[in-house]
Order: C-alpha cells, then sequence, then structure tokens
C-alpha cells in the first residue's frame, strides 16, 4: 500500500466506488466521510455511475457533487483521488497521476467513526427513540417497525447483520418476522427452539448473552465472518412469544474491539426502552390503520387515497415514469340498496372491493373515494397497460356471484400521466369525466381519452 502525507493545505478528496462494494457499506463510507469534522480533509466529489436515492438526496443536502466519472468535474476540484488497490491512476490535465490513497484505509476509517459514534450516540438515541417515536419513525414509512430495529441496530453497534425474531416456547420454534436488508437466511425462515436459546430467554434475567451458533438450531448461518452470535431480549414475560434480536457481530471491527462491558451496558439499557416503544408504536399504529382506511372495506379512506396519489405523481415526476389512475363506480348499486336494502349493498360493495382487490400488485394503491366509487392508482404503469388492468377488474367483477344482488357490473374512467395529463390536478378530473363517457357509453365498460393516431 502506498504511504501518503497529507499536505498543508485542504485535502479534498474525490471518493471512487469500487466496483464490488455493497451498497450499504458504500453509502454508510460516504457519509461518513461527509460527517468528518477534521477541517483539513474534506469529501470534495464522489464517481458513483449509479447512487442510491439515500445518498443523492444526502448528497443534494450537502452540496456534494455525485459524477459518472472524474472527468466529469471541473479542475481543482479535487487534490487527491481515493481508489480501490486494484484500479488504475485517474490522469491529472497535465497527464500525470492524481495523487491516491487506497480506499480500504478510507474504508476502515469510516467504520471505526461510524462504530464509535454510534456507541456514543446509542443511549440519546434510543431515549429519543421513545419520547418521539413517531417523529423517528415516520408511520407511512414502507418499513415494519421490527425491520426499523433491525437497521438501527445494525449500523448503531456496526453489526454484520441483525434478525428480529420470535420464540414461541409453546411451539418450540423461533420464527424470523424481519432482517436487515441484505439476504440474512438463504432458505428457512424459522428454526426450532434449541435447548440453549431457550435457556438464554427464559432463565437468565440478562439482555444480552454470546450463543454458540453450532447451538442456534438455525441452518443457515449468513457469512458474517465471524463464529459468534449476540442475543438480544427484548421482555423478559415468559407466558407468550418472546420476542428478541439476533445480532451477528464482530458488533465492531475485531482488530479494534471497543471493551465488551460498554457494549453490554448499551444493549441493557436500550432494552427496556425498546420493550415500551414497541408497545407504543404498536397502539399508534393501531390507531392510525383505523384513520386511514374505510371501516367497512378495509382499504384506503379518501383522505389517505388523496395522499397516496399525491405521492404517486411526486414519484413519477422524479423517476420520469408513467402514472395511471382508475375511477370505478359499481353500475346501477341505488338500485341495489333501494330493493334489497342497504345491509345487501354494503355486502356488494365488499364484494367488489375483494375482486378488485385480486386483480392489483401489492405496491398499487386502492382506495374508496366515496359510497359506491372507487379510485385505483397504478404507479408506473402506462396508459395502454392500465386499459388492459381495467379489462382484467371488469372481468373479476362480472364473476361476481352474489345470492341475491345479480350481475353486478361496474364502469371504469382511465386517465395517465404523461399520455393525457400533465398537471396532479388533471389526473383525477380526468379519470371522473371519463367514467361518465363509460356509463354514457352503456356502462360495464371502461373508457379513456383517444389516442392520437401515429
Amino acid at each position: 500500500m502506498t504511504s501518503f502525507s497529507l499536505p498543508t493545505t485542504v485535502c479534498r478528496l474525490l471518493l471512487v466506488r469500487p466496483r464490488h462494494l455493497s451498497p450499504s457499506r458504500w453509502d454508510l463510507v460516504v457519509q461518513t466521510l461527509m460527517q468528518l469534522s477534521d477541517p483539513g480533509v474534506v469529501l470534495a466529489a464522489v464517481v458513483d455511475p449509479h447512487p442510491s436515492p439515500n445518498l443523492q438526496i444526502v448528497a443534494s443536502m450537502d452540496g456534494l457533487p455525485i459524477v459518472v466519472q472524474a472527468n466529469d468535474l471541473p479542475a481543482g476540484t479535487f487534490t487527491h483521488v481515493v481508489l480501490p488497490d486494484d484500479a488504475p491512476d485517474i490522469l491529472s490535465p497535465d497527464g500525470t497521476p492524481w495523487p491516491r490513497i487506497a480506499f480500504s484505509v478510507v474504508a476502515l476509517l469510516a467504520e471505526q467513526v461510524a462504530a464509535r459514534n454510534g456507541l456514543m450516540a446509542i443511549f440519546n438515541r434510543y431515549r429519543s427513540f421513545a419520547q418521539s417515536l413517531t417523529h423517528l419513525i415516520p408511520l407511512d414509512t414502507t418499513f415494519s417497525y421490527e425491520s426499523f430495529i433491525c437497521q438501527s441496530l445494525r449500523h448503531l453497534l456496526s453489526a454484520n447483520a441483525t434478525a428480529y425474531c420470535e420464540a414461541s416456547l409453546k411451539e418450540r420454534s423461533v420464527a424470523i418476522l424481519s432482517s436487515d436488508p441484505e439476504s440474512l437466511f438463504a432458505l428457512e425462515a424459522s428454526f426450532p427452539l434449541t435447548e440453549s436459546i431457550r435457556e438464554i430467554l427464559l432463565l437468565r434475567d440478562r439482555y444480552f448473552d454470546d450463543l454458540d451458533p453450532d447451538k442456534t438450531g438455525i441452518l443457515h448461518l449468513p457469512h458474517t465472518g465471524s463464529r459468534r452470535v449476540v442475543v438480544f431480549k427484548l421482555q423478559q414475560d415468559t407466558s407468550a412469544t418472546i420476542p428478541f434480536l439476533l445480532i451477528f457481530p464482530p458488533p465492531f471491527p475485531e482488530e479494534n474491539p471497543l471493551p465488551e462491558s460498554e457494549f453490554q451496558n448499551a444493549l441493557e439499557l436500550s432494552a427496556p426502552v425498546l420493550e415500551t416503544s414497541h408497545a407504543l408504536f404498536a397502539h399508534r399504529s393501531l390507531l392510525k390503520r383505523k384513520s386511514e382506511h374505510d371501516p367497512l372495506t378495509k382499504i384506503l379512506n379518501r383522505e389517505s387515497l388523496d395522499l397516496f396519489i399525491h405521492k404517486a405523481w411526486k414519484e413519477a415526476l422524479f423517476r420520469k415514469t408513467s402514472l395511471t389512475l382508475l375511477m370505478i363506480d359499481i353500475d346501477h348499486f341505488k338500485q341495489v340498496n333501494d330493493t334489497l336494502g342497504h345491509q345487501i349493498g354494503d355486502e356488494v360493495i365488499v364484494s367488489v372491493t375483494e375482486k378488485i382487490a385480486g386483480t392489483l400488485r401489492a405496491r398499487d394503491g386502492f382506495g374508496r373515494y366515496g359510497g359506491e366509487e372507487f379510485v385505483v392508482v397504478l404507479p408506473e404503469i402506462d396508459k395502454e397497460t392500465g386499459l388492459r388492468i381495467a379489462e382484467r377488474i371488469l372481468g373479476a367483477v362480472r364473476s361476481l356471484a352474489h345470492p341475491q344482488a345479480r350481475n353486478i357490473t361496474v364502469s371504469i374512467g382511465v386517465a395517465s400521466y404523461p399520455a393525457d395529463v400533465s398537471r396532479e390536478e388533471e389526473l383525477m378530473a380526468l379519470a371522473d369525466r371519463m367514467l361518465y363517457e363509460a356509463k354514457r357509453a352503456g356502462r360495464n365498460r371502461a373508457a379513456s381519452v383517444p389516442s392520437p393516431k401515429p
């Protein structure tokens, strides 16, 4: 490894992404270097052909340039380049190589800084976690609470992997409810409750203990480079399932381990806070689900639907992708209510909801707009595909077999960005007009603005 000495002026680093580095480790290195307070060393720019959305946001906030290649930067942007050991030199305008620093040196520095900062911040972070739960965990996030815990502890402790589990003493098994983003277990999502885990969970009143990996009962251990597993118990109640975390160290780099007692104390002091937070989050999530969903159909209510459309629109603009919206109305529904009663009408609404939901992806938005009207939001779906999905919905509803309400059909209005509209407020308005056109044309059909002929 080539040694280097920093100049008396500011050392401005150009950080080049290694080809085979995992996205999570790369983001950690970049963001840690951005947070360094050393006035003599500054991260000036990053070469990354495919930066993650998270890295783009952080870099944009800090004004850090992210470029595809080094020659995209103006002269004078950087003084040193940080390259993998086997990467070729980057030449300066005069044809000489820029002074280089081995990426392995910078990566180790970033990991050690992150580990030290994580240990120092763990108490304050989890105290705030309990006091300001809704601020630290946005309730509209796609991550589950368990995933959030896993990711937080993994970064705080610099663990290789963390899994949130529940042990059922009655069933004598352990279920992995979630894990960190990297694939933790190759095949199995559950494993037998072994005597080692049972002893830790039942007979010890501690929150922290080592476990021999050969006694865990886990068939497919992740490749963590360590033969040690840390068990972090989240509650002591033994009357039901017991949630706990399996942390796959080294929690800190083995070359520079931190005192074991400090790590243990951090976990033990955090555990009660996590337990309280878990209960608060579960209660808050229940209230939130009730406030966001229609009580009859259990799909999004109108307010939540408007928010989903707004977010989908912003994402479509940012990613330059299509967005299609379907406005759906049950045909002749007033006649169902007038002749069969409102109870049967409610049954029809629920049945139609189930049929529509069965045609959609998990990422699609689906809500009750009011009465017998529904809205389906299809991110990254163009107009042509949206019309095919509308036809699929029409067929699914036609197959509905209700013992009293016969021949149930729906009409659908289709609007798409960018094919039909250019502004967010136009999307719903056009879908509503097309719904009227479908009904005027005889119902039981989908309608859209005719596409211009080529």
